[in-house]
Protein backbone atom coordinates (compact mmCIF):
# COMPACT_ATOMS: atom_id res chain seq x y z
CA UNK A 1 0.00 0.00 0.00
CA UNK A 2 1.00 3.34 -0.64
CA UNK A 3 -0.12 6.64 0.46
CA UNK A 4 -1.41 9.42 -2.58
CA UNK A 5 -1.12 12.95 -2.84
CA UNK A 6 -2.51 14.43 0.38
CA UNK A 7 -5.28 16.32 -0.01
CA UNK A 8 -7.89 18.84 1.91
CA UNK A 9 -10.61 15.74 2.69
CA UNK A 10 -10.52 15.07 6.47
CA UNK A 11 -12.62 11.81 7.20
CA UNK A 12 -14.79 12.01 10.30
CA UNK A 13 -15.30 8.02 10.66
CA UNK A 14 -17.96 6.02 12.87
CA UNK A 15 -18.15 2.72 14.35
CA UNK A 16 -20.73 0.77 13.94
CA UNK A 17 -19.85 -0.38 17.65
CA UNK A 18 -20.36 3.29 18.87
CA UNK A 19 -23.90 2.99 16.83
CA UNK A 20 -27.40 2.72 19.08
CA UNK A 21 -28.92 0.74 16.10
CA UNK A 22 -26.86 -2.52 15.59
CA UNK A 23 -26.84 -2.60 19.76
CA UNK A 24 -30.79 -2.02 20.02
CA UNK A 25 -32.93 -2.96 16.55
CA UNK A 26 -33.14 -6.69 15.76
CA UNK A 27 -32.89 -6.98 12.03
CA UNK A 28 -33.25 -10.50 9.86
CA UNK A 29 -32.16 -10.50 6.55
CA UNK A 30 -30.92 -13.10 4.14
CA UNK A 31 -27.70 -12.56 4.76
CA UNK A 32 -28.03 -12.42 8.30
CA UNK A 33 -29.57 -11.81 11.96
CA UNK A 34 -28.77 -8.31 13.65
CA UNK A 35 -30.35 -9.51 17.24
CA UNK A 36 -30.27 -6.21 18.92
CA UNK A 37 -32.23 -5.43 21.65
CA UNK A 38 -29.11 -5.39 24.31
CA UNK A 39 -29.20 -4.11 27.77
CA UNK A 40 -28.88 -0.41 27.48
CA UNK A 41 -26.60 -0.13 30.99
CA UNK A 42 -24.22 -2.47 29.57
CA UNK A 43 -23.99 -0.93 25.50
CA UNK A 44 -23.62 2.41 27.71
CA UNK A 45 -20.30 1.01 29.71
CA UNK A 46 -19.12 0.03 26.61
CA UNK A 47 -19.39 3.38 24.87
CA UNK A 48 -17.75 4.93 27.92
CA UNK A 49 -15.09 2.89 28.44
CA UNK A 50 -13.90 3.46 24.22
CA UNK A 51 -13.97 7.22 25.63
CA UNK A 52 -11.94 6.08 28.37
CA UNK A 53 -9.26 4.32 26.42
CA UNK A 54 -8.99 7.31 24.09
CA UNK A 55 -8.80 9.85 26.97
CA UNK A 56 -6.31 8.06 28.93
CA UNK A 57 -4.24 7.30 26.12
CA UNK A 58 -4.20 10.28 23.87
CA UNK A 59 -3.88 14.12 24.11
CA UNK A 60 -6.46 14.78 21.32
CA UNK A 61 -9.33 12.88 19.82
CA UNK A 62 -12.48 12.42 18.47
CA UNK A 63 -14.98 9.62 19.44
CA UNK A 64 -18.32 9.63 17.62
CA UNK A 65 -21.55 7.99 18.73
CA UNK A 66 -24.15 7.86 16.28
CA UNK A 67 -28.30 7.80 17.65
CA UNK A 68 -31.10 7.27 15.60
CA UNK A 69 -34.25 9.17 17.59
CA UNK A 70 -36.69 5.84 16.89
CA UNK A 71 -34.03 3.82 18.44
CA UNK A 72 -32.54 5.59 21.16
CA UNK A 73 -35.74 7.34 21.74
CA UNK A 74 -37.06 4.40 24.39
CA UNK A 75 -37.11 5.43 27.71
CA UNK A 76 -34.56 3.02 29.01
CA UNK A 77 -32.21 4.08 26.72
CA UNK A 78 -32.54 7.79 27.46
CA UNK A 79 -31.94 7.15 31.19
CA UNK A 80 -28.99 5.29 29.73
CA UNK A 81 -27.80 8.07 27.34
CA UNK A 82 -28.32 10.61 29.99
CA UNK A 83 -25.82 8.75 32.58
CA UNK A 84 -23.23 8.88 29.99
CA UNK A 85 -23.74 12.08 29.02
CA UNK A 86 -23.16 13.32 32.82
CA UNK A 87 -20.06 10.48 33.07
CA UNK A 88 -18.58 12.12 29.90
CA UNK A 89 -18.77 15.84 31.70
CA UNK A 90 -17.43 14.72 34.50
CA UNK A 91 -14.56 12.94 32.67
CA UNK A 92 -13.81 15.92 31.03
CA UNK A 93 -15.30 15.21 27.40
CA UNK A 94 -16.63 18.31 25.12
CA UNK A 95 -19.28 18.16 22.94
CA UNK A 96 -18.64 19.62 19.50
CA UNK A 97 -20.10 19.35 16.11
CA UNK A 98 -18.50 17.46 13.72
CA UNK A 99 -17.70 20.50 11.56
CA UNK A 100 -16.20 22.22 15.02
CA UNK A 101 -14.05 19.04 15.41
CA UNK A 102 -13.14 19.47 11.72
CA UNK A 103 -11.53 22.52 12.31
CA UNK A 104 -10.13 21.87 15.92
CA UNK A 105 -8.24 19.13 14.03
CA UNK A 106 -7.14 20.91 11.20
CA UNK A 107 -6.02 24.11 13.38
CA UNK A 108 -4.05 21.35 15.71
CA UNK A 109 -2.32 19.01 12.42
CA UNK A 110 -2.04 21.69 10.05
CA UNK A 111 -0.28 19.01 7.61
CA UNK A 112 -2.54 16.35 8.65
CA UNK A 113 -1.88 13.24 10.31
CA UNK A 114 -0.25 10.23 8.42
CA UNK A 115 0.13 6.56 9.33
CA UNK A 116 3.17 5.40 10.80
CA UNK A 117 5.78 4.96 7.72
CA UNK A 118 3.22 6.70 5.25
Amino acid sequence: MSFGAPTALVEAPISWSLDDYPAFEFSQTRSGVLPGLMNAELVGQNWFADFRYMAERYDWGVITYTMHPHVIGRGHRLIMLEGLIEKLVAAGARFLTMEDAVAEYRAKFPDGLRAPGG
